[in-house]
């Protein structure tokens, strides 16, 4: 019985082995398949959500107007996307008038003079007014110190309203003016502008 019953189960399956269908490749002779890949950029450049309008910036600026080795005064411009134009406390720092012979700072939106200005930057740019102030009459420098991760695409222009005239200060960054004590208009919170263009190539 354990034999005729062994016999049945190789009849079966040796009869399911034949039944089995072979796959069939199909004929690819003279077709070429291509296989989809993804691309890579290898340029090592960050895009942006706004290219026409350029970057937001997280950057520094650094200026200082200087009479002589002695008498200067500095101010920071800090750049952040989250900054607001006008004065925040504990954001910015507002600007001491001391006893110094020369005074700079930089005016918010809502017209405080600050050390320490923080504010936004992108594609649209930037004008910011510069106040200048001395108690002696004179030359002067502006200097831009420093410019920390501020992409080469904004250009940066010292603009002059008293004697109409401006600078490139990524090629110069150094800028001669006078201050006269019978001209008011040579020195305050209208003299000056610095200002940043984002240059679309």
């Amino acid at each position: 019985m354990k034999r005729e019953i062994t016999a049945l189960l190789l009849l079966s399956g040796l009869m399911f082995y034949s039944c089995k269908k072979t796959a069939v490749q199909p004929n690819t002779d003279g077709i070429t398949i291509t296989t989809p890949t993804t691309s890579t950029s290898t340029t090592g450049q960050t895009s942006t959500s706004s290219n026409a309008d350029g970057p937001s910036v997280t950057g520094l600026v650094r200026l200082k107007m200087t009479k002589d080795s002695i008498n200067s005064d500095g101010i920071l411009i800090n750049f952040k996307p989250t900054a607001k134009p006008i004065y925040v406390i504990g954001e910015d720092a507002p600007a001491l008038q001391g006893y110094g012979v020369v005074t700079l700072s930089s005016i918010s939106s809502d017209n405080v003079p600050l050390a320490i200005n923080s504010l936004p930057l992108s594609g649209k740019g930037r004008s910011i007014n510069l106040s200048v102030s001395s108690t002696m009459e004179g030359v002067y420098k502006l200097q831009m110190e420093s410019i920390t991760s501020v992409p080469s695409g904004y250009e940066v222009w010292l603009m002059d309203g008293y004697k109409k005239d401006s600078v490139d200060m990524r090629q110069n960054p150094s800028y001669s003016f006078n201050i006269y004590k019978a001209d008011t208009a040579s020195s305050g919170r209208s003299r000056f502008k610095l200002t940043f263009r984002y240059k679309v190539n």
